[in-house]
């Protein structure tokens, strides 16, 4: 028994190496798929070929130089944006929301809007005064319907 006892135990562990290596097989496979798929989605390796095709790009030639004039010698210039000294601090614009803090606030054009037929004559608003969400006035000025100054 011991000679079949001993092939039966050989061919058990040939098929766990087996079944092991086709599981290792799958799980590379599987991580070769799902780099295959970000290279994919990213563009990275067209990027890289097509980069490998192309040429360096020709260098462009600098400003030749000028003769010093005045007392100060050329300099290359440099600048730092400040948007407190350029008077840029502050958003800027009307925030929203804007409210009307009393429709009695309104002005109306006088002649007023005259419906089609001329048998209704409605109130136009002029001037609306409201307030944006910094409190700052946000005065609305509409034209005249009527077509005069």
């Amino acid at each position: 028994m011991s000679n079949q006892e001993d092939r039966r135990r050989a061919i058990g562990r040939r098929l766990t190496d087996e079944r092991r290596a086709i599981g290792q097989r799958l799980v590379d496979e599987r991580r070769a798929i799902g780099q295959a798929m970000i290279d994919r989605r990213t563009g990275q390796s067209q990027a890289d070929e097509i980069n490998a095709l192309i040429r360096e790009p020709r260098k462009r030639p600098g400003l030749r130089a000028l003769e010093p004039r005045g007392a100060i010698a050329a300099q290359r210039g440099r600048g730092i944006y400040d948007p407190v000294a350029a008077g840029h601090s502050g958003g800027g614009g009307i925030a929203s929301p804007l409210t009307e803090a009393s429709a009695a606030a309104r002005e109306y054009w006088p002649a007023g809007l005259a419906s089609s037929d001329g048998l209704f004559v409605l109130p136009a608003i002029k001037t609306l005064s409201l307030t944006d969400a910094n409190g700052a006035a946000v005065i609305v000025e509409l034209a005249n319907p009527a077509g005069g100054a």
